[in-house]
């Protein structure tokens, strides 16, 4: 799950120091003709979080990306708070209390409260636009053939300010994730079920307009092109789609563990019970979850913005069925017990998740040369034939190319491209300078390569190794997919022969 830095926090740095990652941006010295399949607003909130923290005198990366995950811990207690809020307005204060108890301390959400997750950071836009309509009283009772819906709501009439404002926030949702579209959606058409055709059309024109305002920067990088990102991201979608390949039961994780068993199950049970009296949460929740079922590209975080939802109308519609169940008001002791065994395994992966460094050799090796003052740039040689693993160039401090070495072409490459004469190759040498420092990744035949670069590089000097952290290694032994890398530092001090 590389996406929290390399589609939010590498852009973002790079760009607050007048660089451009990737060549994202066109015209800055590149003539890319087609955008990014992805939205820049949040990249683009996070490029002026770093550019302040520049001003004030905070350079380090490390210490940036500390002051960025205490942003976002206390930018998550606005979800939690909503969330609690919500619970209040249409259930009890038992279940408000639950709720919020479970939305802070369910044994993933912190660890990833903190990344630069778009599907987390979507959440208090989502959830501030359902209370700003529930409020209003857009959970109205509707009939749908024999059924009646929401039969438990306000009747009284929504006031147009808060459905504006409602439909402003979530469609700022959409510009920090495409897909909540279809939450937003679901939700305008629940108010035209009730049938509030006028409002809902108010509804869906404001949302749009709010989406508009978070992809300007299409108007201003194409050419007056509205769209140009979205665009770009059904594109990519159409042909990418299928390389991401999942099962339909990988969704489970909500009640296997993003939610550990037995209370995901009593979430689940009561989160199905809650689809006709809070049709309003439910439909877009619902809707969601199973377009992410059906769609080819399945991946367990994509489902993370539907979370509070979940978790939302499971614990309103378990506390319902428990308080009419024969069956759990004769074994109250029974589900205490389970609802202790829950907390038990739930506070084990807390403390293993809000303890764990994950891919920390890359995180370190950046810094390490970031420390030194002195990397122009390196090498990156590994022994995986499918490529060698990403680097955060942030933690660097470093924006030019480095150079990718595992083949003997690779290095054939890079000894023809590296110039005697650096005056002669100035304009490449801009984008990508000279190495003088060789990162080997992984400790196969290290003896071989480094002996094999020493031909090369004379002068070679040992400099450090970085280790990965303990859950690194204990995901790669759970699931050799997971890539798990000691890197070695070395120095160069010589040109290349």
């Amino acid at each position: 799950m590389h996406d929290d830095h390399f589609l939010t926090v590498e852009p973002a740095s790079s760009w607050a120091v007048g660089q451009n990652f990737n060549e994202w941006k066109p015209g800055l010295e590149n003539d890319r003709t087609s955008p990014e399949p992805i939205s820049f607003f949040y990249p683009g909130i996070l490029s002026g979080v770093f550019s302040v923290m520049h001003a004030a005198g905070l350079h380090d990366p490390s210490d940036q990306m500390w002051v960025m995950r205490l942003l976002h811990a206390l930018y998550s207690l606005i979800t939690i708070w909503l969330a609690v809020k919500i619970v209040r307005l249409i259930a009890d204060e038992r279940s408000a209390i639950q709720v919020g108890w479970l939305l802070a301390l369910i044994g993933i959400l912190p660890n990833f409260a903190v990344r630069n997750l778009v599907e987390i950071v979507c959440q208090p836009f989502l959830l501030g636009g359902f209370y700003l309509l529930i409020r209003s009283g857009a959970m109205q009772p509707f009939s749908f053939g024999k059924w009646k819906f929401q039969d438990q709501a306000d009747r009284r009439e929504m006031p147009w300010h808060w459905l504006l404002i409602a439909a402003f926030i979530m469609g700022l949702s959409v510009g920090v994730r495409y897909q909540t579209v279809l939450i937003v959606a679901l939700a305008g058409g629940v108010i035209a079920l009730q049938g509030q055709w006028l409002k809902m059309m108010a509804f869906g024109v404001v949302a749009f307009g709010a989406f508009f305002l978070t992809q300007i920067d299409d108007v201003l990088f194409w050419g007056g092109q509205s769209f140009q990102h979205l665009l770009g991201y059904f594109e990519y979608n159409k042909t990418h789609a299928g390389a991401y390949p999942g099962a339909p039961l990988a969704y489970l994780s909500f009640i296997g563990y993003f939610i550990l068993p037995p209370v995901s199950l009593f979430l689940l049970w009561g989160f199905i019970r809650s689809w006709k009296k809070y049709t309003l949460l439910f439909l877009p929740a619902a809707g969601f979850l199973l377009f992410h079922i059906l769609y080819p590209n399945r991946q367990e975080r994509f489902i993370l913005p539907a979370l509070p939802l979940f978790v939302m109308l499971g614990v309103i519609g378990w506390n319902e069925w428990v308080s009419t169940s024969i069956f759990w008001k004769s074994k109250p002791l029974l589900h205490r017990s389970l609802w202790r065994v829950f907390w038990v395994m739930n506070t084990i992966v807390l403390v293993v998740m809000c303890t764990t460094y994950a891919k920390r050799s890359r995180v370190e090796a950046m810094h390490y040369l970031y420390m030194q003052g002195d990397c122009q740039n390196f090498i990156q040689e590994f022994t995986h034939k499918e490529g060698g693993a990403l680097l955060p160039r942030h933690y660097a401090g470093m924006w030019v190319k480095y150079y990718p070495l595992n083949s003997e072409s690779d290095l054939v490459h890079i000894i023809d491209v590296l110039p005697r004469n650096e005056a002669a190759h100035a304009n490449r040498l801009e984008k990508q300078p000279i190495p003088n420092y060789i990162l080997f990744l992984d400790d196969t035949r290290i003896e071989d390569r480094v002996a094999r670069m020493q031909e090369f590089f004379p002068g070679l000097e040992y400099r450090t190794t970085i280790d990965p952290s303990w859950f690194d290694i204990m995901l790669n032994k759970m699931n050799p997919l997971n890539s798990v890398e000691r890197v070695h530092i070395y120095q160069i001090h010589a040109t290349p022969k």
